[in-house]
């Protein structure tokens, strides 16, 4: 208590300190005239009477210091008086706090900008009310390497009933619907989930009410909630939309709820933001059997019980595991050690992205780093230009702690104007991004620049202002007082030392940028290379166009129920679209190349024996027959579907390269059977052709094995898995936008209830595949551009104030018969010698860390030669170059102007 009233005493006399002093000075003066009339009286001359007073009294500024280090808070006045002195000091030199100031501004305001994208998927907390005991739930057989593979409606009772570590567990599946009943018909992404689903994520509505037990069902409950955006966009945001009927895939439902604007699903949508939420039992008649073997829901979510660990609950699903593989022998096969796994919600969102977000943060603190260094350059070739200052101030008293304290002051100032404009240029650059952020990357909607991102900012500003700051201010309170007067007095601030510094400066500049530019290199020339990567097809001159059939719970209400149905529509709708002008070919396909991931299911090879830990798996493609002719895939062996091959005809199925070197290496799979999933029931199909590989899971997939179906044949791999979702591709040499209009028109005038949406050409969509590659390739290759600018304006600047405090020397050595072609020699070698020691040491630094990169390359080496070729002869280039025009201008040099200067 002593202590804190002390120290409100000397924070009142602080800010009162003018008033204080005024009386100080007063009181000072009353006790000065005393002792003068005191002087007077015994007979001394006025001023003599003044001066023994004074002396009597003694320094009347030291008693000032006294008195405020006694009453008041010394350090931060004194820390006020150098921010005073820094605001001058930069304020006599415009162009230089200038160029600083933008120089920090780029380098936070890219950190900035980054780390708001950073904060916003990787480290903020997800919107739900105890996120850190969400989980996503994934069944695996590591023993044949299937992961994430599907799971069976008893397996969840299992999850509810028997694990006993969670307190709530909903299975989910999404997909698109149709909606139908308004102007026109709309695609929507939905998610059917159990009626737990919202209580698990602690989930509120915006109006109404969500999910509850009221809607178990086995089968769909006739409820529905919907997203605020379609509640605005279809229903004006009306709050009497509660109770209204929708029809989505021609089954009816009634809007229950509306959830707030702030919800997402956690998952990652297909298409667009989820804006429809059905609720199922998933045990209808029309799902799969409720058996162990008829695994069909793909997705599991679950909360944890409060105080059960991740590890804790990981074991007892682990142990959950082994039981049920011994109970349940036939259902687990041995060779594929079935077991449960767990991981944080929001690491399970963050997927494969979190790679690239790490190497973007990463690749602006090197920015950073740069940054700093080039400041450092230039404020200590200010210091050595103010040593005499220096000099003369410890020469008065200052202690080298003042004069370092000062120094950190000028560059914390700097530092945090820099900072303050690097905020305004990250909130104008993160607009900029956001145009072009991948849709692929979670929670894209959440970027922003918020109080977290702000003090993150305020620290790297302040680490910032030290870093570049202590070696200046520790070099200016080092420097011997004699040497420092006597150069500063002939204009001179170069020495060894300093020198020394200097280059270690910029050496480590270029060491910094040579990382950068290594790692842009590699990204680029990934990037480069998908995009010459030879698809399976030729892109140019085809239009997509996406359309769905619905599938209705109630098999009364579906019009595409049985095959032959389907086939009439297929056909109508094919001969319609070959009949567009302009159009020279029309195919379907249900899955298109590099949109997504396509159903992988069980496969089964006759007179095919498996092998112990082997799971033959394949996905299969619907298609038309003419479908490859569209897309101009190459035949390998074989035929194309023909249009005869159609349901209760032979079934047949056509397999990729990647199939046929997998499943028959040593033979001929033409003429051989296969059966797609773990139905013995569903048919034995006909190997009739082999195609070349497509990409239809990524450019930067390979391997994976597909099996083509006709679209006119039965496809029954899972009982209640339906697929009718589907694109129309069009071998035309019109664009999209003029062929949108005509494929809506022919579509609807088939099935008016029937929507067609992302329209678009194959070129397009293969370069939207890359759009994550190529956001992160082209950030990384600007912070390398930026890097390289920075290091060769340290470089020059370097060598530029060298020509300038060495113009003497320059002079004395031409005076002495020293050539031009010398003075010039001399130069660029010093500039060669640290360009080539920042390379090298460059070199040594990308090749020691380049192995951390290798999950973003494709078909390139992490220690790629051309990469660690091009980039050091590229950086020595503009290193020479930069370091000519000052060599250039110190062949100028008059020596009889720079001896007379001296």
């Amino acid at each position: 208590m002593r202590f804190l009233r002390r120290f409100l005493a000397r924070l009142a006399n602080f800010a009162t300190r003018r008033q204080n002093d005024q009386r100080l000075r007063e009181e000072m003066e009353e006790h000065l005239a005393q002792q003068t009339a005191e002087n007077l009286r015994a007979g001394m001359l006025p001023a003599e009477a003044r001066r023994q007073a004074v002396l009597k009294f003694g320094a009347v500024e030291a008693v000032r210091e006294d008195y405020h280090a006694e009453q008041g808070l010394p350090f931060i006045e004194g820390m006020l008086q150098d921010l005073r002195y820094a605001t001058r000091q930069l304020a006599k030199s415009p162009g230089f706090a200038a160029v600083a100031i933008l120089t920090i501004a780029l380098g936070i305001g890219a950190t900035t900008a980054i780390f708001s994208i950073v904060n916003a998927v990787l480290l903020r907390s997800l919107p739900y009310p105890e996120p850190d005991r969400l989980v996503k739930i994934f069944f695996n057989n590591p023993g044949t390497e299937s992961y994430a593979v599907r799971f069976s409606v008893p397996e969840l009772d299992d999850l509810r009933n028997r694990a006993g570590v969670f307190e709530l567990v909903s299975a989910t599946a999404r997909g698109s619907v149709d909606l139908t009943g308004g102007s026109r018909p709309q695609r929507l992404e939905f998610v059917v989930a159990s009626p737990n689903y919202f209580s698990m994520l602690g989930a509120t509505p915006q109006i109404g009410r969500l999910f509850g037990p009221q809607d178990f069902t086995p089968g769909y409950s006739p409820s529905v909630v919907i997203s605020d955006a379609l509640w605005h966009r279809n229903f004006a945001a009306d709050p009497k939309v509660l109770g209204r009927s929708v029809h989505l895939d021609n089954d009816p439902y009634t809007i229950v709820g509306v959830l707030p604007p702030e919800f997402r699903h956690p998952g990652r949508a297909s298409a667009q933001d989820v804006e429809v939420w059905l609720t199922s039992g998933f045990r209808a008649t029309t799902d799969p059997p409720s058996t162990r073997s008829a695994r069909s829901l793909p997705q599991a979510y679950g909360r944890l019980k409060p105080g059960v660990t991740l590890a804790q609950a990981q074991d007892r699903l682990t142990a959950m595991a082994n039981e049920l593989r011994h109970e349940y022998a036939a259902d687990y096969p041995p060779e594929g050690n079935w077991t449960i796994e767990i991981q944080p919600l929001q690491e399970a969102m963050v997927g494969k992205i979190r790679p690239t977000l790490l190497v973007l943060q990463g690749a602006v603190i090197l920015i950073v780093f740069i940054v700093s260094l080039n400041i450092a350059n230039l404020l200590l070739a200010r210091a050595s230009c103010r040593q005499q200052e220096m000099a003369v101030r410890r020469a008065l008293g200052a202690s080298r702690g003042r004069i370092v304290r000062q120094m950190l002051t000028e560059s914390l100032l700097l530092s945090f104007m820099g900072g303050a404009a690097g905020i305004a240029l990250a909130v104008g650059a993160l607009r900029f991004m956001m145009r072009f952020i991948p849709s692929t990357i979670p929670r894209g909607s959440e970027v922003t620049v918020d109080w977290a991102v702000l003090s993150f900012a305020l620290l790297i500003s302040l680490l910032t202002g030290l870093l570049f700051g202590l070696a200046p201010a520790i070099h200016s309170s080092k420097s011997d007082l004699s040497t420092a007067i006597r150069e500063g007095a002939r204009g001179s601030g170069y020495s060894t030392r300093s020198n020394r510094l200097r280059d270690a400066l910029v050496v480590s500049e270029l060491a910094i940028a040579v990382v950068l530019m290594v790692g842009a290199g590699l990204l680029l020339r990934t990037l480069r290379d998908l995009l010459k990567e030879n698809p399976g097809f030729n892109p140019t001159q085809v239009v997509a166009a996406c359309v769905s059939l619905p599938s209705p719970n109630d098999p009364k209400l579906d019009p595409y129920l049985t095959i032959a149905r389907q086939s009439t529509f297929y056909r109508e709708l094919r001969r319609r679209m070959n009949a567009i002008p302009g159009v020279e070919l029309a195919g379907f396909v249900s899955d298109l190349p590099t949109t997504g991931q396509p159903f992988n299911f069980a496969l089964g090879i006759e007179d095919r024996p498996s092998k112990s830990g082997e799971e033959l798996r394949a996905e299969p493609i619907i298609i038309s027959p003419d479908y490859f002719k569209v897309m101009q895939a190459p035949l390998v062996r074989g035929r194309y579907f023909a249009e005869d091959d159609q349901d209760g005809k032979l079934p047949v199925a056509i397999v990729d390269e990647s199939t046929a070197r997998r499943y028959w290496p040593d033979r001929d799979p033409l003429g051989r059977r296969l059966r797609i999933g773990q139905d013995p029931t569903s048919s034995w199909r006909t190997i009739v052709g082999i195609v070349k590989d497509i990409s239809h899971d990524g450019l930067d997939v390979d391997g994976v094995p597909h099996v083509y179906i006709s679209i006119y044949q039965k496809f029954d791999a899972v009982q209640g898995v339906v697929f009718r979702d589907f694109a129309i591709v069009l071998r035309t040499s019109l664009p999209a936008s003029i062929l949108e209009p005509q494929i809506r028109h022919q579509v609807q005038s088939i099935d008016p209830g029937l929507p067609v949406y992302n329209v678009t050409s194959m070129s397009e969509l293969l370069d939207r595949s890359l759009a994550a590659r190529r956001f992160s390739a082209q950030l990384v290759g600007g912070f390398a551009g930026l890097a390289l600018l920075l290091a060769s304006i340290g470089i020059y600047g370097l060598l530029a104030y060298m020509v300038g405090q060495r113009s003497h020397e320059i002079g004395l050595r031409m005076a002495l018969g020293a050539g031009r072609a010398d003075i010039l020699k001399l130069i660029l070698q010093k500039g060669i010698i640290l360009a080539g020691s920042g390379v090298i040491a460059g070199v040594i630094l990308s090749a020691s860390t380049a192995s951390m990169m290798a999950s973003l390359l494709y078909g390139v080496r992490p220690r790629d030669p051309a990469v660690f070729l091009i980039v050091p002869l590229l950086l020595l280039a503009v290193a020479v170059l930069a370091s000519y025009i000052p060599a250039w201008r110190a062949t100028k040099v008059d020596p009889m102007a720079a001896l007379r200067d001296a």
